[in-house]
This record gives structure tokens, C-alpha cells and sequence, in this order.
């Protein structure tokens, strides 16, 4: 799962890309503040909470990082639209299919602040909590912050 800003996201890779290849490129993206992305522990519909300010909800895990508004627009997206995107160089992002997945923003920086709320390795895993919360702040134009991420967030690979 991530946020990502379509208007300067480097989608196309190659018609034939390895995981190597997306990975890197999702890397190289997160550090250039246009995306930000997770592991989700395994794939499903996820319930989402955004708002301006980070709550005081206990998470299973956290993380932040900046994102760079730059068309008024982020959007929440997955492994399998970036996937798609870096394979065909015809594929716009968003997909039509989730362009209502989006979150509309002043430009500029921000930082975001996301929290897993359960343990995916847990059977209880309650289907109608929210399962992230996302906190999205703008920063001063005057403070210079960076990502500096060498993998994608919650993974080991």
C-alpha cells in the first residue's frame, strides 16, 4: 500500500521488469518524494483513516516519510497498479478504477505519518477496525527533510 504523486511518479520500467527492477524504482521514487510504500502483511481491502494530525492510537508499527505534493493531488495505491504501470508504457496512473482514491492537497512537502493498527500474523484480525492511519502534515518550506529509505518499509527483501 502507498501514496503516491501520479503527476511526478516514474511508472514504466519495461515490458519484461524482475522484482529487482520495481524495487529499485520504487526506492528511488520513495527517496525522490513521490511515493511512499509499505507492506501490508498479505493482500486485502483495507479500511484507511487520513487525517491532518497523528492520533495517539496504538499501532502494531509505524513509520513517516515526505511526499511532495505538486498538482493538489495524492493518491492512495498498491503493488499491483505499480506492477502494471511499469510494465506498459501506455498505462496512466491512477487507474481509472481507483482514481477516486485520491486525497486533495495545498503543493508542497509533507510529512507523512503511517501506522499499521494490527498484527498481520495474528488470527484475530478484526476486518471492520480501521486497519492504517494516515497523517499527513506540511512542512515549513523553510525545514529541508529527505527520505533516505534503502527498501520498502516493512518488508525484508
Amino acid at each position: 500500500m502507498g501514496l503516491a504523486n501520479f503527476a511526478k511518479y516514474r511508472s514504466f520500467i519495461s515490458s519484461d521488469w524482475d522484482f529487482e527492477m520495481i524495487k529499485r524504482r520504487i526506492i528511488e521514487e520513495m527517496n525522490a518524494h513521490h511515493l511512499l510504500f509499505w507492506a501490508t502483511g498479505f493482500g486485502n481491502l483495507w479500511k484507511v483513516k487520513i487525517d491532518a494530525k497523528p492520533s495517539t492510537t496504538n499501532a502494531y508499527r509505524e513509520a513517516e516519510g515526505i511526499i511532495e505534493v505538486t498538482d493538489k493531488k495524492l493518491y492512495l495505491t498498491n503493488y499491483e497498479s505499480l506492477t502494471m504501470a511499469a510494465q506498459f508504457d501506455d498505462l496512466k496512473l491512477p487507474e481509472k478504477h481507483l482514481e477516486d482514491l485520491v486525497i486533495e492537497l495545498d503543493n508542497g512537502s509533507y510529512l507523512v505519518q503511517f501506522k499499521q493498527l494490527f498484527n498481520p500474523d495474528e488470527e484475530d484480525y478484526n476486518s471492520n477496525e480501521i486497519n492504517f492511519e494516515i497523517a499527513l502534515t506540511e512542512i515549513e518550506k523553510s525545514k529541508r527533510l529527505c527520505n533516505n529509505v534503502n527498501g520498502i518499509y516493512w518488508t525484508d527483501f
